[in-house]
């Protein structure tokens, strides 16, 4: 989820260089050099021309082997927050399909609410019907009619209540053992029939909420950009305000190529600056960020390996609640086709008895049952993304702990294993697998040693968290604010 764009302003030097990028017909790649050399300016106003147009424009942030920092805006100069026809394309799709769940959860409703009303009829007659009875004293009809007109009532509130989970956030363990978060499902209280139920309630998910979730699926718990700049800042603070890429993959998970991105839209959110090392390193520096003058705020951070990606789900409800919602739709299904066929061979049945008892509710029970079947053929393939996706989550804590090490797929393996509270032990291939993107992720090398045997080496990961380190202790200083000299209030 990108950032909003910033309303930024200018200056002379600035729009000169806009105007040459826009206009160049070639891969806008530059160094403070290059834009010098481009635009005459002098290389204090080129160099700051450039971090005000990386805060308005995407750009990649990169190092040569000489240790020159390259600004990369890609083929075309593209805004913050602007967006690419494919992401056109996709938000089209989410609104449409937002827009068939509105109407379809409408249609829901309606339906739900016309049952409600039979049940309520029925209920009512069966009311009377005891009243004219023969009074037993052991049959308390007033708790009968409380229970039941309780029932409805929770029924009748839930169907407008589309919203199925709550904000409030626990977590689930899958059959591999992966820990991931989940949100609480809406709940009701549905409390037993008779006296008791003054007493006692049993607090499960709401059965209208659970209707919705089998057409719609429950939501997953999502990790946005600004989850993740919100984390980089907390980072920032407790490393004196310095940053380097590799922290960024390990902060967020992002891919290499994402990680710059990401790292230049850092550097213009917070107000950050960019600068490489003696020894050739890209870091972020966020002096701002670190300081502070409160106690109070709270510096959370937790490392991508240790929360795993949210399972994604077709209904998230029990099985014994789909049956009773599948066994529901199939009898309306089963009556409104007997209406149909009946309706086809009797002229004297009307159109609107047909179309109203006939064709309306078997399209809804179709689509009812034809949604959930779409979208779990999307699951699975996303299902099998999530999976290799927590194998490099594991993966990438024991390359962060073991980065100054040699070490062969079977001396990965073990070390994951060896780590595992409960997840499922990793094989030698699916190691491999994952291990073909981590190494383009961290710059490291895979080599084939003189026996054949293939191992990893990260040597650039643990020279650029090396250097970071040696940053951190050559600045000095803590997030303690300095004493105050000037107090308004006084």
């Amino acid at each position: 989820m990108p950032i909003q764009n910033q309303v930024i302003t200018l200056t002379q030097a600035e729009q000169t260089l806009e105007k040459q990028l826009l206009s160049s017909a070639k891969t806008l790649t530059l160094t403070v050099g290059d834009v010098s050399a481009l635009t005459g300016l002098n290389t204090d106003d080129a160099k700051h021309a450039l971090d005000v147009l990386m805060a308005k424009y995407i750009c990649r942030l990169k190092v040569t082997e000489a240790g020159d920092l390259i600004y990369d805006f890609g083929s075309s100069m593209l805004r913050r927050g602007e967006k690419t026809a494919k992401e056109y394309l996709e938000d089209l799709k989410n609104i449409l399909w937002q827009v068939f769940k509105i109407f379809f959860k409408a249609w829901i409703a309606v339906t739900l609410v016309f049952y409600f009303i039979v049940f309520l009829v029925v209920i009512i007659g069966l009311i009377i019907a005891a009243l004219s009875g023969d009074g037993d004293g052991d049959f308390d009809i007033g708790d009968i009619f409380v229970g039941f007109f309780h029932a409805l009532a929770e029924v009748f509130r839930g169907i407008f209540i589309w919203d199925t989970f709550s904000p409030i956030v626990y977590y689930e363990t899958d059959k591999q053992g992966y820990q991931y978060k989940h949100y609480e499902s809406r709940k009701s209280s549905l409390g037993k029939f008779g006296k008791a139920n003054k007493e006692i309630k049993e607090e499960k998910k709401s059965f209208v909420a659970s209707v919705y979730d089998f057409v719609f699926g429950p939501p997953r718990v999502e990790t946005t950009t600004l989850d993740n700049l919100k984390e980089l800042a907390a980072y920032s603070r407790r490393q004196n305000g310095i940053v380097v890429t590799p922290e960024v993959i390990g902060l967020a998970g992002y891919k290499a190529d994402d990680a710059d991105k990401f790292m230049a839209e850092a550097i213009s959110h917070f107000g950050g600056k960019a600068d490489v090392t003696e020894n050739g390193v890209l870091y972020a520096e966020f002096e701002e960020l670190s300081r502070s003058a409160s106690k109070e705020v709270e510096d959370k951070v937790v490392w991508f390996w240790d929360e795993y990606e949210p399972e994604y789900e077709v209904t998230g409800n029990t099985g014994g609640r789909n049956t009773r919602i599948i066994g529901i739709n199939i009898f309306n299904m089963i009556v409104s086709g007997i209406v149909i066929g009946t309706a086809s061979g009797d002229p004297t049945v009307s159109a609107w008895f047909s179309v109203g008892l006939g064709w309306i509710p078997f399209a809804f029970s179709t689509l009812f049952f034809g949604v959930p079947a779409l979208r779990s053929l999307s699951i699975f393939p996303k299902q099998k993304k999530r999976y290799f996706a927590n194998i490099r989550k594991r993966l990438m804590k024991v390359i962060y702990q073991d980065r100054d090490k040699i070490v062969s797929a079977e001396e990965l393996m073990q070390a994951v294993n060896a780590q595992s509270k409960g997840e499922k032990n990793l094989s030698k291939e699916e190691i491999e697998k994952v291990m073909n993107d981590l190494i383009f992720d961290f710059q490291g090398e895979m080599l084939v040693k003189e026996d054949g045997k293939i191992v990893y080496t990260f040597e650039k990961l643990k020279a650029e968290l090396d250097e970071a380190h040696r940053l951190r202790q050559e600045k000095g200083f803590g997030n303690a604010p300095s004493a105050i000299v000037f107090d308004s209030g006084i």
